[in-house]
């Protein structure tokens, strides 16, 4: 199976690589070759000239990533959002810092409860 990624508007890496000035953020590109650096791996994409940093890159789930969350204040359209997402680790809940992507859609589901979706994930969040 092939392996998808999306451009999440990278440009820095530790060792040199192509330039990112064909890719576009938020375009899902097929990695046709990976090559392991040490300290980095780069990625040849299929159709693109190059070779470009991978951690320029979110790899591409064809299941949509739901979370559930807590946050202090409520997410606004257009910017990145921070809340503590729930992940089970060794079977015990934690709650894990994250910093999302800019919020494409929010949906008010009522009792401070959100349904936030941006480029890559979709979280339920309760605000308190």
């Amino acid at each position: 199976m092939t392996m998808k990624v999306r451009y999440n508007g990278g440009t820095e890496s530790y060792y040199e690589c192509s330039s990112p000035a064909t890719l576009v953020v938020g375009k899902e590109y097929e990695v046709a070759f990976a090559r392991d650096r040490g300290w980095q791996t780069d990625y040849t994409l299929n159709g693109v000239k190059g070779a470009f940093n991978s951690a320029w890159f979110d790899e591409v789930s064809h299941e949509d990533k739901v979370y559930m969350a807590i946050a202090h204040e409520p997410p606004v359209i257009g910017r990145s959002y921070f809340c503590y997402k729930l992940e089970f680790i060794n079977g015990q809940p934690k709650l894990i810092g994250q910093t999302t992507s800019n919020v494409r859609k929010i949906d008010y589901m009522g009792n401070d409860i959100y349904h936030v979706t941006t480029r890559n994930s979709v979280y339920i969040v309760h605000v308190g």
